[in-house]
C-alpha cells in the first residue's frame, strides 16, 4: 500500500512540476523535470522491454541464470535527455541502472499497456503508475 501511495504521489508530483515548467517563462522552464521510478512500475519485463530495455543490468549481455533482483531506476523526465543522463548516470561499479524515457512516451505507454489489459492485477499496476 506504501509503495502505491508513494507512485501516485511521484506522479502527481510530476504532473505538477510539469504544469509548472509549462507555466513559468525563462531559463527554469527549460530545466529538466525528473521523477524516478522502479522498473516494476512499468508492469514485468514481457510487456516494459520495448520500452526501457531488459530487466538486467545493461551493461551484461544477458540475465543472470539464478533469480536476481535488479535494482533498476526509470527516469520519467521532460526537458533535456542528456542533461537528466548527466544527473541520472549509469555507474557500472556502484550497480546503479538507469532507464530513461520521456514523459510522453511513458505515458503513451502507460496507456497502451492499460488497454491491453493482458493480466488484471498487472494493469492495475499500471494504472496506479498512470494516475495523475
Amino acid at each position: 500500500m506504501k509503495k502505491i501511495v508513494f507512485l501516485l504521489t511521484s506522479f502527481q508530483l510530476l504532473t505538477g512540476l510539469l504544469l509548472t515548467g509549462c507555466v513559468a517563462g525563462g531559463e527554469n522552464a527549460r530545466a529538466p523535470v525528473v521523477v524516478v521510478l522502479s522498473y516494476e512500475d512499468f508492469g514485468p519485463q514481457v510487456m516494459a522491454h520495448e520500452a526501457l530495455g531488459m530487466q538486467w543490468w545493461q551493461w551484461q549481455t544477458h540475465g543472470d541464470s539464478r533469480p536476481t533482483e535488479y535494482d533498476i531506476k526509470v527516469a520519467v523526465f521532460q526537458g533535456s535527455g542528456d542533461e537528466v543522463k548527466s544527473l541520472y548516470p549509469v555507474v557500472e561499479h556502484k550497480t546503479q541502472d538507469y532507464r530513461y524515457i520521456t514523459y510522453q512516451n511513458a505515458i503513451n505507454y502507460l496507456d497502451s499497456a492499460i488497454v491491453e489489459n493482458a493480466l488484471p492485477i498487472v494493469t492495475e499496476r499500471l494504472m496506479d503508475t498512470r494516475a495523475c
